[in-house]
């Protein structure tokens, strides 16, 4: 008995056809404009935290005035970095397309590219090259830096606003029964009247130095 079960795992096993990689459906790319928006979705993101973090350290730790255009300035040099960066990737994809286009036969790079990739290295230098274009333009265009630097305000603002309400939960205990009741309201006032006054001073120190004001 356990010598015919063996035998018929045995013929299973043969009857199993190896995997045919051919058989599977083509891969769809996206095209250039495609990758191109979803490449700015990410640099977008990039150029904000940025532009976020020199204003949390300009304001709120190193104590200094807030200036429009200074912002504006952060923002500028955020995407034409970016943009370096895109063009740089272009130019090393194009150096690996003409490498494995000159020897089909070598190894794969360090990235995991081969001649097979030549494709897919194309469209995405393609797409790099837009990217930094589309980024060049972005650093230009002084309405596009203006709302730039007014997103990564807010996200500046609410980054405090949600460290500051984690430290209240983590350092004060509640003293009664209406703490929690009340507590959405305190964080409220706190934000809107504190952090507001605190936002007047650095407008005030603005203005008196003839710079711009938010």
């Amino acid at each position: 008995m356990w010598f015919r079960g063996r035998d018929r795992r045995s013929e299973r096993r043969r009857d199993h056809k190896p995997f045919d990689a051919t058989r599977l459906p083509p891969q769809e790319y996206h095209t250039v404009a495609e990758a191109t928006e979803e490449g700015l979705l990410l640099t977008e993101y990039a150029s904000r935290m940025a532009v976020k973090n020199r204003f949390i350290k300009k304001i709120l730790t190193d104590k200094q005035p807030w200036f429009l255009e200074q912002s504006r300035e952060d923002a500028r040099q955020a995407l034409t970095s970016l943009a370096t960066e895109s063009d740089n990737e272009a130019k090393n994809l194009a150096a690996l397309i003409q490498k494995f286009r000159g020897n089909p036969r070598q190894a794969r790079d360090a990235q995991g590219y081969s001649y097979d990739d030549i494709d897919n290295m194309e469209h995405r230098r393609k797409a790099s090259l837009e990217i930094a274009r589309r980024l060049r333009d972005q650093s230009t265009d002084e309405d596009y830096l203006t709302e730039l630097v007014a997103k990564a305000r807010s996200d500046a603002w609410r980054e405090v606003a949600a460290n500051i309400e984690h430290n209240l939960d983590l350092e004060f205990l509640p003293v009664d029964a209406d703490y929690e009741r009340h507590r959405t309201e305190r964080l409220h006032n706190f934000v809107t009247v504190d952090l507001a006054e605190l936002l007047a001073t650095s407008e005030v120190k603005t203005t008196s130095t003839g710079h711009d004001t938010p």
